[in-house]
């Protein structure tokens, strides 16, 4: 009878876990599924043809940075035109993109562009920052800038 009541309670206590499990599954935003964009063919600037320079760095944020291979490029552009390319560069265990970014004006909004090779997707912000060739390349806590393509909910 002990040997029946164990068992049923093991029956009850897998049941109970085995539920818990599949409703706390992890969403995965819709972003991080396979895309079909192909690699882009973005080129830099010759940097010889600009007055200013925006060195900035870039970091992922967590969600994206598991899928970052060496294959992956980070893109400026200000007015749809391509101001800076890089692939991923590590250091000290960080993942991060460092971008020198071209311009002859001051005026121009930066959009930040990143093609996930991993996931095949391109993904964007819009009019990341203005150009400020004065800007610190990384944040006050001297870490690159973090980049939120994905929106978590």
């Amino acid at each position: 009878m002990k040997k029946l009541n164990i068992m049923f309670i093991l029956a009850v206590l897998t049941l109970v876990w085995g539920c818990k499990d599949s409703g706390n599954e992890e969403k995965r935003p819709s972003q991080l599924t396979e895309g079909d964009e192909a690699r882009p063919s973005w080129t830099a600037p010759n940097y010889g043809e600009y007055e200013f320079i925006m060195s900035v760095q870039f970091r992922l944020q967590d969600e994206l940075a598991e899928y970052v291979t060496n294959q992956d490029l980070m893109c400026a552009m200000i007015d749809g035109k391509v101001s800076a390319v890089t692939a991923p560069h590590v250091s000290e265990e960080q993942i991060y993109f460092p971008l020198s970014i071209a311009a002859n004006g001051t005026d121009g909004m930066v959009s930040i562009l990143y093609y996930c090779d991993r996931l095949h997707r391109i993904f964007v912000i819009e009019e990341w920052h203005q150009y400020d060739s004065s800007m610190a390349p990384t944040d006050e806590n001297g870490e690159p800038y973090l980049l939120k393509f994905i929106t978590t909910e």
